[in-house]
């Protein structure tokens, strides 16, 4: 049954019954069949708000990076929404330093591009659970078994750079960097951080997009081989669109 939603509250018309001359009136099938259709109507509307979709553009969701391990669930309503990226042993590639005595190696996959217009965003969390930052090969050949680095969520993807850390730059404008020290390769903690500050973000030229990165701390942490972070997590964005030019 396809049943769109009314633009006026039902307010107990059915073909058996007026409301205003026969409100007692016995109710027979009809009335039953209203109802149904009322129901219906109402709940095909509430599934849409909690996918957060709407049919006028300006309450779209966004668009999340195509990527193994790396999944979304929209929430929330066309005004206010929550979007939760999952993290499940998502693979980012690990480059050393061009200068290894003073280049950190750094990583960085793109999560998520907003819907283009002026963004707001409320507020921003992430969370890795204990192992859930892992590298693959490890032994100081990629990262050493004990490395420690940074890790982010900023509007720029992290590049090659003549610095260790992140350094609180655009790398890490979205959630500010963890640092994190792995143990036989893995992450020995849970590891999170949030930013609770609320912000207007011009993406009506260029959507804005979400970029997470890391960098490591000294060049002891890695290699000059190549190495894979096993990424594994949940990042929470709560956001809406204020409108586009």
């Amino acid at each position: 049954m396809t049943v769109s939603y009314p633009t006026d509250v039902w307010d107990g018309d059915s073909r058996n019954r007026d409301s205003d001359n026969a409100p007692q009136k016995n109710p027979d099938w009809r009335d039953w069949d209203r109802v149904f259709t009322e129901v219906v109507a109402t709940q095909n509307r509430i599934n849409s708000n909690h996918a957060g979709v709407d049919d006028v553009t300006l309450d779209s969701v966004g668009t999340l990076a195509t990527k193994t391990g790396l999944t979304v669930v929209e929430k929330g309503n066309g005004s206010i929404h929550k979007t939760v990226i999952t993290m499940d042993e998502m693979q980012v590639v690990s480059t050393d330093g061009v200068a290894p005595g003073a280049d950190g190696a750094w990583g960085t996959q793109q999560l998520y591009t907003f819907p283009q217009g002026h963004i707001n965003v409320l507020g921003k969390h992430i969370v890795f659970p204990l192992a859930g930052l892992e590298a693959v090969t490890g032994g100081g050949t990629g990262f050493s078994t004990t490395a420690d680095f940074e890790i982010g969520v900023g509007t720029v993807a992290a590049a090659q750079a003549a610095a260790f850390d992140l350094n609180g730059g655009d790398e890490e404008d979205v959630v500010a960097a963890i640092v994190c020290a792995l143990t036989a390769k893995t992450s020995d903690s849970i590891e999170s951080s949030a930013n609770g500050t609320a912000a207007t973000v011009d993406g009506s030229t260029a959507a804005l997009e979400y970029h997470l990165n890391f960098r490591t701390v000294d060049n002891a942490d890695h290699g000059t081989v190549a190495d894979v972070l096993l990424v594994s997590g949940t990042f929470t964005i709560l956001w809406t669109c204020l409108g586009n030019d």
